[in-house]
């Protein structure tokens, strides 16, 4: 029998004084949580485990560089946190980064959302996109559905569908975690968001760095060649998603109010 659900902080220290401070907060939201070990890579590119491959020329024709150590060992860290609670037979998983600080209701909303059938709940994001509204949850929070990507791993929740898909889709490495997510329509992640957020980012304050250096390597001339059609390839899967879709955005449009306390939301 499965086990319910599992809340994990991502930190590189463990006793720094917010990872602390958020197990101290959800705890006492009634939301159970412990330190999952992010996986270092300031110090040189962790080590790959089976399943797991760099998809390098990809990243050259995607985004023009390869994942930075640090990017690489944020990565993995998500990856292996839901390789765990999928292995472990959780049916959900909530995972935040140790730079986020949660609000008044967010024990509450995070249990509204649970076996709802949801693949991924953003429990805030960087990107105030166009969305439907689904229905309300708790208060004034209401369950979105985003055209987009909206930016960020700080705090999600994902099923074992959710689970599953991003697995078998991540094992192959090519960008940020978080443009994983933001490319759903890639693997048929169905992506729904809290509106108003329920926790919001402290600037600077993260040990999971995502980035300490600049890759100065460039794109060859056939990765340049082909960067607009893989481009248009990975448009018109989009396309294709939101036309399967079209009953979840049809109504869709931007919020006419604050969705959140991050100071980078735009």
């Amino acid at each position: 029998m499965p086990k319910k659900c599992v809340c994990w902080v991502i930190s590189l220290n463990p006793e720094a004084e917010n990872t602390q401070k958020l197990i101290t907060d959800l705890v006492s939201q009634g939301v159970d949580a412990e330190v999952f070990p992010a996986i270092d890579g300031r110090l040189g590119s962790p080590s790959l485990e089976g399943g797991e491959r760099i998809l390098s020329n990809l990243a050259m024709v995607r985004h023009g560089r390869r994942l930075t150590a640090s990017e690489l060992g944020c990565y993995l860290s998500h990856l292996r946190a839901v390789k765990k609670a999928y292995n472990n037979d959780y049916e959900h998983v909530c995972l935040i980064e140790d730079d986020v600080v949660i609000e008044q209701h967010f024990g509450d909303v995070y249990r509204s959302v649970l076996g709802r059938g949801l693949d991924m709940v953003r429990l805030m994001s960087l990107r105030i996109r166009k969305r439907t509204v689904i229905e309300p949850l708790i208060g004034e929070h209401n369950l979105v559905r985003p055209e987009r990507g909206g930016l960020g791993t700080q705090a999600y929740v994902l099923n074992r569908v959710g689970m599953k898909k991003f697995i078998d889709y991540a094992q192959q490495i090519y960008e940020p975690v978080d443009k994983v997510f933001d490319h759903f329509f890639l693997f048929d992640l169905n992506v729904y968001a809290v509106e108003p957020h329920v926790a919001f980012e402290l600037v600077h304050e993260t040990s999971v760095v995502k980035s300490l250096s600049v890759n100065i390597e460039k794109p060859l001339l056939w990765q340049r060649l082909v960067f607009h059609p893989v481009k248009l390839w990975f448009s018109l899967r989009r396309h294709f998603y939101r036309f399967s879709h079209w009953r979840d955005f049809r109504n869709a449009s931007l919020p006419k109010y604050k969705v959140g306390n991050t100071e980078r939301a735009r």
